[in-house]
């Protein structure tokens, strides 16, 4: 199965789920429409969900805890973050290679 984006005459793009039996292609499904660019994305998205549903396969390296982690830095914006003690890691990493071993002399 794969994703296909067919144009319209009316100029949007419609969303289909294609599969391939024996050498025909069949519409499994239409997912959507849409006319601007971040809709056909969100509807290729919710095209390759579906896809996964439908062909009941697995992923390999990805756990639910993986989806809630990711589901919250997706989330955050640049308002949510805030930049708390940058020197206390780069500080300890400037001290284990010797930085602060080195002494100015005049």
């Amino acid at each position: 199965m794969y994703i296909r984006k067919l144009k319209n005459r009316s100029g949007s793009v419609s969303i289909q789920i294609i599969s391939k039996i024996k050498g025909r292609y069949k519409v499994v499904k239409t997912v959507g429409c849409a006319t601007m660019w971040h809709e056909i994305e969100e509807l290729e998205k919710v095209a390759k969900l579906e896809i996964k549903k439908l062909t009941g396969q697995q992923e390999l390296f990805f756990s639910e805890q993986d989806r809630a982690i990711i589901s919250a830095f997706n989330s955050l914006n640049n308002s949510n973050i805030r930049t708390v003690g940058p020197e206390l890691i780069f500080g300890r990493i400037y001290d284990y290679i010797g930085l602060n071993a080195i002494k100015e002399e005049l």
